[in-house]
């Protein structure tokens, strides 16, 4: 496996971690890179994640899996520091107001804000 390869696995565990909270669909645990074979034309390499929990994604038309690979990791830390910033914005709204609404398990959150921010 490659460095990439690496950081790639490491953070669809985090992601699982994540998405594992509260209620998910077996999709928002698979991100997938295809190589497209269409028309005639040169193949190319496509980053895809068809999530609930975080957005749709379809990449760019790579040439390289390489690139595309890249670009996954890429989409894969955007959508974890959302994870991280929607986390501790329950964290501090829970702190703000403890009485005031329904805020799911706020000692989870922390448990898994703090695996979220682990560096690798």
């Amino acid at each position: 496996m490659t460095p990439l390869e690496q950081e790639i696995v490491d953070l669809t565990r985090k992601w699982y971690v994540y998405v594992s909270m509260d209620h998910h669909k077996d999709r928002d645990c698979h991100w997938t890179i295809q190589q497209h074979f269409s028309y005639g034309n040169e193949p190319y390499f496509q980053a895809e994640h068809w999530g609930y929990v975080g957005d749709e994604f379809t990449g760019s038309k790579c040439t390289t899996l390489e690139e595309a690979q890249e670009e996954l990791r890429d989409r894969l830390l955007f959508s974890i520091h959302d994870a991280k910033e929607w986390l501790k914005r329950q964290i501090k709204d829970y702190t703000d107001n403890p009485n005031e609404m329904y805020f799911g398990d706020v000692e989870q959150y922390k448990d898994i804000l703090t695996i979220l921010e682990e560096e690798k």
